[in-house]
Order: C-alpha cells, then structure tokens, then sequence
C-alpha cells in the first residue's frame, strides 16, 4: 500500500512526495556539498535505489515568475531541499537527510519542511515510533520543538538519537 500522496504550497515554494519531482541531480549536489557535514555523496544507482525505497518529502521553487508553483506545472520546479523517511508507512519512520540549501536558508523552509514532516507521521494511523539523529544542542532543541521528539541517547562526537511514540505504540496503550 503506497502512502497518500501530501502536497502543500506556501508563496513560491512546494513540498510534495510525488517521487517524479525529486531530482537526483540536484539531491546528488546537495550531498557533495560542505554544507550537508552529515554525509557523503552516492553512486547513481545507490542514490536512484535509497530514493525509491524511501518516503521524500521534497521541497522545490517555482522556476517560473509568472505561474504558481504546484504540481503538474511547466516548467518543473527546482528542488531546494529534502526531508527523507525511511519507512514501512505504518508502524515505523526514521527521520535522515533534512536539508535546505544555504542559498535559501533563512526563510523559514526548513522549518515548514520538518512541520510537514509532522503533518505527514501524524496520518501514520499506526505509527509506533519515529525516530532520528541528530546533533546536540540547538537541532535537539528544534526537533523536540517541532515534532515531539525526546532524546533516547547520547552517542558519539556530540551526536543524539531521538524518539517520538506514536498513538500505535505499545507504552501508548498502556497509558
């Protein structure tokens, strides 16, 4: 069963799940820059294979100042940025790749970003748990903020595991 599709547009900005508008191009340039410390970049097919096994909630710019951005649209958005679930869509989500690039950093996307994440985990009628990594600090802060997450443990060079319980978990049921 495929997840219902999420779609929601803010000025010229979108972030869908529809996986016909994630660019690996642009995912792969994202993951080779400084600025995303986190990772490093893919082979093609590794990349095309992590995509596809993967929930993304993709968030793109209109490339046209005369129309909306939204789906469907001519010509096809550019892709600014990336939240990824890894996930059964059900009972299960870990949380990994959250970026915005620099260049449109500062305007509250990534915030709204990780608000549709939240939007997106709470239509998981069965979710048990969520979980991410994280660094300590402010981005602990801002997932506990944001989307209810609780530390877990603090594993090595400063980074954090977080978890958030859904409403189909066990400790839940017992409350």
């Amino acid at each position: 069963m495929s997840p219902i599709p999420f779609t929601r547009t803010r000025d010229a900005y979108l972030i869908s799940t529809d996986p016909s508008l994630l660019s690996p191009t642009a995912i792969s340039a994202a993951f080779s820059s400084p600025a995303m410390y986190w990772c490093t970049p893919l082979s093609s097919s590794a990349l095309q294979l992590c995509l596809s096994s993967s929930l993304c909630l993709g968030l793109y710019r209109s490339t046209s100042s005369s129309q909306p951005v939204g789906l469907g649209t001519t010509p096809k958005p550019e892709q600014i940025g990336l939240a990824r679930l890894i996930t059964d869509n059900v009972t299960f989500a870990y949380l990994t790749d959250v970026y915005v690039v620099p260049e449109e950093q500062g305007k509250g996307l990534g915030t709204w970003l990780v608000e549709c994440v939240d939007e997106v985990l709470e239509g998981m009628e069965g979710l048990r748990r969520a979980i991410l990594v994280t660094g300590e600090g402010k981005r602990e802060e801002f997932y506990e903020r944001k989307l209810g997450m609780r530390r877990v443990e603090r594993g090595k060079a400063g980074l954090v595991i977080m978890n958030r319980l859904g409403e189909g978990a066990a400790e839940k049921l017992r409350e």
